[in-house]
Parts: structure tokens; sequence; C-alpha cells
């Protein structure tokens, strides 16, 4: 249960406090309660305060969305000093939204931001060297201030510095460098990345060619919303994806949410988490259960925002009551691993509405494995040896080479069904072929 604390007086205390119930993980999120502590810390002179309060406005959060009130207060905040504010009204600056436009000031900004450490800014600005149409077009001043955001691990630039290598922009051209950073970038939630690589395993460059990793990559972009992982999917053509300065605004969910995903990955057009949120949340209030599984998975894992695992709950909720099978699946896997009162039984239900629902095979693969070992192990259900070798099974006819070794020692020790050593060797087969490794001893000793 979330408790009360002590009133904060310093302005350090209610940015504090504000934090809070922003990011929902130690109060229940609130944007009101934290916009009025960051109004009450910016009244007292705090420039981040003022910073987070332009935020806010670029977000929607607690307040109607205002890219002019936003471009305002980040003025405020960059006058008083506020780095975060610089970069900010920079990219208002960049986009002319909330201000007049232009890039010569942008430049300007975005240089003493990146110059004092803000990896934003230095992203930021390398798009906009990067720009051909633009006549500061400079690739290799765009290659030096991605490999500095590189060399910090930031996402955006390393994805972009990856592009930068399997193009050979001012670079050698290097497919395996370029796989090798988007590898990176993808880890830390990049879809740019993750496309990127879908598209390098399907035609062998710099990694082995394998139209199975490729079509995995292609179905966690297609998750998230990614138009051109969608389309790839459905055998369709992509429409190229290009840097534009000031993207237009999006009026359906399905636009709403590949815009948000814009801001967020910072490959197109500047990179800005208020800007995404407030697309993203946008698709999500207009229904988009894709959207809803986007925020979930930002706040479940700090994509671009602060970790919150509160959140991420709420967002899976919505999703998953609306019939969402990958929410409901995430939402299990988090019930899964709390200790929540009746938190398998929770999970139990949630992994069957995933293979249930309209969902992709990897999800429902998944799902049909976690269901196979809560039936192995009687965990928010009975303990069921026929049903986990049927859900084992279901999942290892999608692909899931763990759920193919489970399928094979079952049929092989006959665990839920009769020994059948002809089943076994055909899993066991399947999971090797994947390179499980436990699967291949087994084979050995048969």
């Amino acid at each position: 249960m979330f408790g009360r604390q002590k009133e904060p007086r310093s302005p350090e205390e209610l940015v504090r406090r504000g934090d809070e119930f922003r990011i929902g993980e130690k109060e229940e999120q609130s944007f009101e309660q934290a916009l009025a502590y960051y109004r009450k810390a910016a009244s007292k002179g705090s420039p981040y305060a003022m910073y987070l309060v332009g935020t806010m406005y670029e977000a929607g959060h607690g307040v109607t969305q205002s890219y002019k009130e936003a471009a305002k207060w980040y003025e405020k905040s960059m006058l008083a000093g506020c780095i975060d504010g610089v970069c900010s009204w920079a990219f208002m600056e960049e986009t002319g939204l909330g201000t007049k436009r232009s890039r010569a000031l942008a430049i300007e900004h975005y240089t003493t931001a990146s110059q004092a450490g803000n990896h934003r800014a230095t992203n930021n600005l390398g798009l906009i060297y990067k720009d051909k149409q633009g006549s500061e077009h400079s690739d290799h001043a765009a290659v030096v201030l991605f490999q500095k955001g590189n060399m910090d691990q930031h996402y955006p630039c390393q994805a972009n510095l990856a592009s930068m290598y399997e193009k050979g922009l001012d670079v050698k051209r290097s497919c395996d460098i370029a796989a090798n950073i988007f590898k990176k970038a993808a880890r830390q939630g990049s879809v740019f990345a993750k496309r990127s690589l879908a598209e390098m395993y399907s035609f062998g460059l710099g990694v082995p060619q394998s139209e199975t990793i490729s079509h995995h990559l292609y179905l966690e972009g297609a998750r998230w919303g990614d138009p051109v992982c969608i389309a790839t999917l459905k055998g369709q053509d992509a429409e190229d994806i290009r840097y534009t300065y000031a993207p237009e605004k999006a009026t359906t969910p399905m636009e709403q949410l590949a815009l948000g995903l814009r801001f967020l990955d910072g490959e197109s057009v500047g990179l800005s988490v208020p800007s995404a949120l407030y697309w993203i949340e946008s698709a999500a209030k207009a229904g988009s259960t894709t959207a809803m599984f986007a925020l979930g998975q930002m706040y479940e894992n700090g994509y671009g925002v602060e970790k919150s695992l509160n959140v991420a709950v709420k967002w899976y909720k919505w999703g998953s009551e609306k019939g969402s099978g990958v929410c409901a699946y995430n939402l299990a896997f988090l019930y899964e691993n709390s200790s929540m009162d009746d938190a398998m039984e929770n999970a139990f239900s949630l992994y069957r509405q995933a293979v249930e629902s309209e969902c992709d095979e990897d999800i429902k693969s998944d799902a049909f494995y976690a269901l196979g070992l809560l039936y192995l192990d009687g965990k928010g259900t009975e303990q069921s040896p026929v049903k986990a070798l049927e859900c084992m099974q279901g999942s290892a006819d999608l692909g899931n080479a763990g759920a193919q070794f489970m399928t094979g020692r079952m049929y092989l020790e006959g665990v839920g069904a009769p020994s059948s050593e002809d089943l076994a060797v055909k899993y066991l087969r399947m999971a090797a072929e994947q390179g499980d490794e436990r699967a291949k001893e087994l084979l050995l000793n048969l």
C-alpha cells in the first residue's frame, strides 16, 4: 500500500515528490499531483522543475497538451541554466512546435547541450547533420556525434551509428559492425534496430542468413506497431520512412502509434520522449491494444521512461481486458514473478487467455510453454502431466526450442503419455536443429 510522507519544502524535495507521483512506483501514478509539485518547485526558482513542467505540457500529462506552453517553460528553464531545458528548447526550434522554427538556433542550442553531456541533444544534432536536404549536411559530423552517444550506450545514437556503418556513410561499410551495434540498441528497446536487424538476417548481411530469426524480429517490431514490420509480415511493400524535422499530425490510432514510435526511436525525427508518450497514449486511449502493449513495455523495461512495474501492470491489464493476447501474456509473466496474493492463479488464467486470443505465434508458443510448466508443477492449477504435455507439444509445434526439448524428454520418459522413442526423437531433433545442447546430448545417448 502507498503511504503518506512528510510534505516537502525545498525545490529538490518538491521535485522528488513530484517524480514519485509521475513515475507511479512509490505512489499511485497521478500526473495532476506531479505537476502541482513541479509548479511549486518552479515557483521557488528551480530550473529543472521548470523543464519538468514543460515536459508535462508536451506530453499532455495532468494538463491539456500544448506545445506552445511547453516551449514557454522550456525557454524559462534554459534561461535559468538547465541543460535539459536547452535541449528541449532546441527541439522546439528545430521542429517549429510551439515557437518559430530556426534550424540555425536549434543547432546552436543542441551543440551547447551536447557538449554538456546531454545524449538526446547529441542524437538530434547528428540527425540534422545527417539530413541530405539540409545546407548543414555532414555525414562526418553525424558519425562523430553518434559515436559519442554510442560510447555512453545511448540506444538512439547506437542505432543511428549502426545505420551509418550499414550504408557506408563517412565510414568504411561494414555490415558486421552495423549488426553488432544494432543488437546493442535492440536490446535496449529500439524498434528501428529490431527492424533493421530483421532485414539483415533476411539477407545474411553481417549475420548468418536466417529467415527464422528475421521472422521473430519482424514479429517483435509488429508487436509494437511498427508499420514497416507489419507490412513486411503481410507480404506488402512498406513505405520508406525518411527524415523530417516536423512530421504531420496523426489522426487514426495506428498513425498516432507510428508517430509516437518515431519520436521514441529518434531515427527519422528528433528524439522526444514526452511527444512519444503523448502520441502513443493518444492511440491507447482511442482503443489501440498495440499501443497499450508498447506503453507496458516502456514502463516494464525502462525504455525511454523511468521503470515502473505498477504502471506497466496498469497498461497490460487494460490491454488484456480488451482482449489482447500479448498484453495478457506479459501481465501473466509479471504476476508469475511477483509475490502478490493469488499470483500464480492469475498468471495461469492470463496465460490461458493468451493462447485463446488472437496473437502472433511467438507469444502463443511462449504462453503454451508457460502453461505446460504450471501444469507440471501444479502451480496456479491442478497438477496434470497430460495437460502439461498437450501444452508443451502445442508450443513445440509453433517452434519453441525449449518446448521441443521438454516434449521430447516427456515422450522419452513416458510423462503425460505412453513412452514413444519415435516421438521423443522427432521433437529432440527439432530442438537440436535450433541449437539446444540438452537435446543434442539426449540424442547422442539414444
